[in-house]
């Protein structure tokens, strides 16, 4: 009896200290933003304002806990809420909450915060707001697990390339 092989994706995983961007990098846009990423990572892009991108493709959506430990998930957006209302929002419980802090995007001033939960395929994320206006905010969120040490790397250097347009 012949057994089939199923074709396994090898999982692209940053190292700690590489500089991703300065490698090959891609650019995706929308009408309201860009940001950079690996060459070898892969995006969809579901609306003019909403963009996911991956470190390899997805093979599906998966609710088991059966993420792998090395996939990153990032989220890019334009939001109609303040700043005050984004981080409002941020997870159900406030002692998700590791680290904030304020950051310089490409000139523009924004916010930076680290969350762990847990009982989730991504327990960790990384957000960083960009605020447009009193009623719109930008936003790119990766999710990833915290074994995979060279993710936040990975995750800072891509979040620092978003490029917000007016």
């Amino acid at each position: 009896m012949v057994i089939p092989t199923c074709a396994v994706q090898a999982i692209t995983q940053p190292v700690k200290g590489e500089s991703i961007i300065s490698r090959t990098k891609e650019t995706v846009t929308s009408q309201r933003f860009s940001v950079d990423y690996p060459d070898y990572w892969s995006v969809t892009q579901n609306d003019n304002d909403y963009v996911i991108i991956y470190n390899q493709r997805p093979a599906g959506v998966t609710t088991t806990g059966a993420t792998s430990l090395y996939v990153i998930k990032t989220d890019v957006s334009i939001q109609p809420h303040s700043l005050r209302d984004a981080i409002l929002g941020i997870g159900n419980d406030p002692e998700d909450i590791q680290r904030i802090e304020l950051v310089d995007i490409n000139g523009q001033s924004g916010l930076r915060v680290w969350e762990e939960s847990e009982g989730w395929d991504f327990p960790n994320s990384l957000i960083t707001y960009i605020p447009i206006s009193d009623r719109e905010v930008a936003y790119i969120v990766s999710f990833y697990s915290s074994e995979n040490q060279a993710a936040e790397d990975a995750i800072i250097q891509m979040h620092n390339t978003l490029r917000v347009f007016n």
